[in-house]
């Protein structure tokens, strides 16, 4: 088969059914209507032992269950409270997750949750909400499950082509992640150094895991309209594509994706048999791609993991 921009999540999922059938898979923001929840039915159609459904109100993730529970009986299919912007619901929830493995093991983590362009807040731990909530709460979330040995196969962090600009325009804000308390901050900016972070967290869990043989990647899903992108207007798509093109004027406005579309570059992510020797490696449009702009910021990596540590007051050795 090949891959590209228009392969669908239930084509990778058949071409894989053999990674899915009797598998425990654990995706975070399921929320219906995302491409985490078509994540979640697509790989279901291969009868995989356990769905773990990690989320932050049951409410908004209870239609996906009921849709699971209905189409798919045979799948088990469980509800993990998780709030990414609480360090506190992020370890509760990493707890939670031993309950419902019950002696398990996940085959494949999918951190695919975000916000994105949000007015300026802080958390309730004092950091700016789209970096705690993309990059700091996986983060944590992500290594708990690691450090207890909860992870066998793959670990699945999904990003964006907001990544993909120059470190040295996005990586000093992390000397002041308040962005001089709101004053600096700009919504496009501050996510895209969040997503920035997501890839530079893959790069350096992939040297640490190597000898675990457990493998990691990030990715650009591509362009889904979801609810996403509540926050984002035509035009500031527009004008942030502008300020894009100014540091990679190489850089088109990306053709929108179909859900299905949009999940298929995790799920090769989590399930192709071939990545196993490109641990660490960013994927876009199923396809793996090294860009510039990544590479550049491996220079911030240690940076980017010592500061993590930092906040969430723990460090990690696998």
């Amino acid at each position: 088969m090949e891959f590209g921009w228009g392969s669908t999540g239930k084509e990778i999922v058949d071409l894989f059914k053999d990674r899915v059938a009797g598998k425990t898979f654990l995706i975070t923001g399921p929320t219906p209507g995302g491409i985490g929840a078509e994540s979640a039915k697509s790989l279901a159609t291969a009868d995989p032992k356990h769905l773990i459904l990690a989320g932050r109100t049951l409410s908004k993730i209870q239609p996906l269950i009921d849709d699971l529970s209905s189409t798919h009986p045979n799948v088990k299919v469980s509800f993990v409270q998780l709030d990414l912007a609480n360090l506190k619901s992020v370890r509760e929830a990493a707890e939670s997750v031993k309950v419902a493995l019950a002696g398990d093991k996940i085959d494949v983590v999918i951190l695919n949750a975000a916000v994105m362009a949000c007015p300026y807040a802080l958390t309730a731990d004092g950091v700016e909400s789209q970096f705690a909530t993309n990059h700091l709460g996986h983060f944590l979330f992500g290594n708990l499950l690691l450090k207890d040995g909860l992870v066998g196969s793959r670990v699945v962090v999904v990003s964006s082509l907001a990544s993909q600009r120059k470190a040295d325009f996005l990586m000093p804000a992390l000397k002041d992640l308040t962005y001089d308390h709101g004053k600096t901050y700009d919504p496009i900016a501050a996510y895209s150094v969040s997503k920035a972070c997501n890839v530079l967290y893959a790069k350096r869990l992939a040297k640490m895991l190597a000898p675990k043989r457990i493998s990691t990647f990030s990715l650009n899903p591509g362009s889904i309209l979801t609810n996403l992108q509540g926050y984002i207007t035509e035009d500031m798509r527009n004008q942030a594509m502008e300020v894009f093109r100014k540091e990679n004027p190489g850089v088109t406005l990306p053709e929108r994706k179909s859900l299905q579309q949009g999940c298929a570059t995790q799920l090769r992510a989590a399930l192709d048999p071939s990545l196993d020797g490109h641990s660490g490696a960013y994927l876009d449009d199923c396809q793996v791609k090294e860009t510039t702009e990544h590479k550049d910021a491996e220079a911030y990596m240690d940076e980017v993991w010592t500061l993590s540590e930092k906040l969430v007051g723990e460090k990690f050795v696998f």
